[in-house]
């Protein structure tokens, strides 16, 4: 991801990431180095778990959100249709539906 090692790091020390550090300091002390994992790729990993268990999160709220729309009456919905647009914004971006070629579509 090209994110510098210390950028990583100094968030997971933020954060309090003591378990993900510790678990990878240990793995990289293990004499078997072909397996070892660095705080690095430790930290890496748990960012990207972060980011996959918010993705489904925000999947469900669209969902739910969606469900309320479909029960309203169009007249509802006319009302609220800058609530609507912006529910509408919301899942395309987390089911990748605003992208083209790899680029956010406007």
């Amino acid at each position: 991801m090209n994110i510098p090692e210390g950028t990583v790091l100094a968030r997971a020390k933020r954060e309090g990431w003591t378990q993900q550090i510790q678990n990878a300091k240990a793995l990289v002390k293990r004499d078997d180095t072909a397996t070892a994992v660095t705080p690095f790729q430790a930290a890496s990993a748990s960012m990207q778990q972060r980011g996959e268990r918010h993705i489904g999160r925000m999947a469900g709220i669209t969902e739910r959100g969606v469900e309320h729309v479909e029960a309203m009456d169009g007249g509802g919905i006319l009302d609220r249709i800058d609530a609507v647009e912006k529910l509408d914004k919301v899942a395309r971006r987390t089911f990748g539906l605003d992208t083209e070629n790899g680029t956010v579509a406007s």
